[in-house]
């Protein structure tokens, strides 16, 4: 039958500490004895954890305890139940809340025919910026970002830059998607297609009615902005009087999410598509995913570190959030086994681990085989174990 580990006689028990965090089984003292006769088992601090979806509280590692069985006691022993269940371990990382990497938008006035680009020269005007979205504000698809000699350049939403006039004939994936925006804005049931026909720029010449724009039924790159969904201006880089030339503004995503940066070996908990929780500084807690995961960049301590982009589903949980933010990842899981307290461990003398079962007023030592600590508890296996045995904890 298994042994406890020895303990000098006239010392009591060994000493316990705990901590509310994962335990390193390998930092933990065997020997069972300490300076003085009275043993102290050591842990190192590991990550956050929880069982389940509830926190449990101090854990740590009892040993030195005599005979076999051990012998009864005028206080009866304090035991807690066996029980099966999920075990999860948790990694958290410090974020922060924002709207994302702010995008530079940059305008390329338009020649005046037979010329290149200059100062002052192009487009019937002085080719000024006349207004500006304010900062802070948010750009859906359709509505200006700016106007340049009081003409709209208007945000379309798309992948493809606007990199040439498209006028009847034209083919190719920018027509596709430009004509996705004009079905989305209801200028025309048209067919959506790599084809600029006679379809098309019938739409156009509506949509360019409608911004109050003489209807040619062709679109210049300059007047429209592709991204891949509503922005939020960030800054402006120009003035209102200003010449259109270069950086205009910058926009990010309209949407609140949080960056975060991990370290090589950290890597693996930020798949995309993971769920994560986000805790606020306010103290509540809103489920998010990883949404991409930029690539290695030198960090300011100097190792590499990988950008990672957290998504907040709902909007209205975070609406105002901002500044730094904790993002919890699971590390490990166990699903459905076996687990006790971390202070239920009990050093043996023939080396590994055991837990001392009570049953019908008396206890007994049952050797175990751990597996995965997290938050206080502990996976053991053990043929003589099941959910709903009673086992022996200091008190």
């Amino acid at each position: 039958m298994p042994q406890p580990a020895p303990a000098r006689p006239d010392r009591g028990t060994q000493a316990v500490t705990g901590f509310d965090r994962g335990i390193d089984p390998a930092g933990l003292d065997r020997t069972g004895l300490g300076r003085g006769g009275r043993g102290l088992a050591r842990v190192r601090v590991g990550r956050r954890a929880v069982l389940g979806t509830v926190a449990v509280g101090a854990v740590g590692m009892v040993a030195g305890c005599d005979g076999d069985p051990a012998p009864a006691a005028s206080t009866p022993p304090q035991t807690v139940t066996v029980t099966r269940g999920d075990l999860v371990d948790f990694t958290d990382v410090e974020g922060e809340f924002g709207f994302g990497e702010a995008v530079p938008l940059r305008y390329v006035r338009p020649a005046a025919d037979g010329e290149a680009p200059a100062d002052g020269a192009g487009g019937g005007g002085l080719g000024l910026v006349t207004w500006l979205a304010p900062v802070g504000s948010t750009v859906v698809r359709g509505k200006p970002l700016l106007r340049v000699d009081d003409q709209p350049v208007v945000l379309l939403y798309g992948a493809l830059p606007a990199y040439r006039t498209l006028i009847t004939g034209c083919r190719g994936g920018d027509v596709r998607q430009l004509e996705a925006n004009l079905r989305a804005l209801r200028m025309g049931d048209l067919t959506v297609d790599t084809a600029f026909t006679a379809a098309t720029g019938a739409a156009v010449k509506r949509w360019q009615r409608s911004l109050g724009l003489a209807d040619t039924g062709t679109v210049e790159p300059q007047r429209v902005v592709y991204a891949p969904g509503p922005v939020r201006i960030a800054a402006h880089a120009l003035r209102v009087g200003d010449p259109a030339d270069g950086e205009v503004l910058s926009h990010t995503g309209a949407t609140r999410s949080v960056t975060l940066r991990l370290t090589e070996q950290r890597r693996q908990l930020a798949v995309p598509g993971t769920a994560v929780t986000v805790r606020l500084a306010a103290g509540a807690e809103v489920p998010g995913t990883v949404d991409r995961v930029g690539l290695p960049a030198e960090s300011d301590g100097g190792e590499p570190a990988i950008e990672v982009y957290v998504l907040v589903a709902d909007q209205s949980a975070v609406d105002g959030a901002a500044g730094r933010v904790t993002v919890r990842f699971t590390a490990q899981r166990r699903d459905g086994v076996l687990t006790v307290p971390v202070t239920a461990l009990v050093a043996l003398a023939e080396g590994g681990y055991g837990v001392q079962v009570a049953e019908g007023g008396t206890t007994r030592y049952v050797a175990v085989r751990t597996g995965l600590f997290a938050g206080g508890r502990v996976e053991v296996t053990a043929g003589e174990l099941a959910a709903g045995v009673q086992v022996v904890v200091p008190r």
